[in-house]
């Protein structure tokens, strides 16, 4: 290859790069729109507001069970200002649906923490979609943890749509008003093998011609 003019390699640069330019679209395409994930978007909470079952206070949620606590400058974000305690005066939800596709993989990622004022501890959420795929997860408040320094850790986990819509729901195990944190929430779609494939093919192509290039201009000036 390091004998082809400089038009055809790149060309073939250029037609590497598309490859894999159109294996991204093509992921993105498939990628779920979640809504102000991070809580940044609804009515201003002060300090904090408890918003009762069906409020939908937070733009683009809804609360049910027994309400959660809207979080603004009480304690440490992970993202931004605001966050969710999802328990109020005891485990309450928030859920969210998403337009999905069947059978496309999705990847949640979100960030957890847990309310210190009941001092240390563990405090229990269970994530669903749709009332399926729950998958439970643990934050252990501990002595080092308070408003300041919340220790916020990130978790995720995948789900398989099977209809054309899915609700995520997180949901508090904790029935005490001093429940998880909630903050900094995101899905996207999880890349198919022949997309991951097409990706480094069109990627590894494009730098090995680089290379070659730099080699031949190399010999040319010596």
């Amino acid at each position: 290859m390091e004998n082809l003019p400089v038009q055809a390699v790149t060309k073939f640069v250029t037609g590497a790069a598309v490859a894999a330019a159109v294996a991204l679209s093509g992921a993105a395409a498939n990628a779920a729109t979640l809504v102000n994930g991070s809580f940044e978007s609804g009515v201003n909470p002060g300090s904090f507001t408890t918003l009762g079952h069906n409020s939908t206070a937070i733009d683009g949620w809804i609360v049910k069970g027994n309400g959660v606590d809207y979080i603004g400058s009480y304690w440490q974000a992970a993202d931004g200002v605001r966050s969710v305690d999802l328990s109020a005066l005891n485990g309450g939800s928030i859920q969210q649906t998403i337009d999905t596709i069947v059978g496309k993989t999705y990847k949640v990622s979100f960030w957890l923490a847990g309310n210190p004022d009941a001092g240390a501890g563990d405090k229990l959420m269970a994530s669903s979609v749709s009332g399926d795929w729950v998958n439970n997860f643990t934050f252990t408040v501990t002595g080092a943890n308070n408003h300041n320094n919340m220790g916020w850790t990130q978790y995720s986990y995948e789900f398989t749509a099977f209809d054309t819509s899915s609700t995520l729901v997180f949901n508090s195990q904790t029935h005490t008003p001093y429940g998880p944190a909630l903050d900094n929430v995101s899905i996207s779609a999880v890349p198919e093998p022949a997309t991951w494939a097409m990706m480094i093919i069109g990627f590894g192509a494009a730098g090995s011609m680089v290379r070659s290039r730099r080699k031949v201009a190399g010999a040319a000036l010596a």
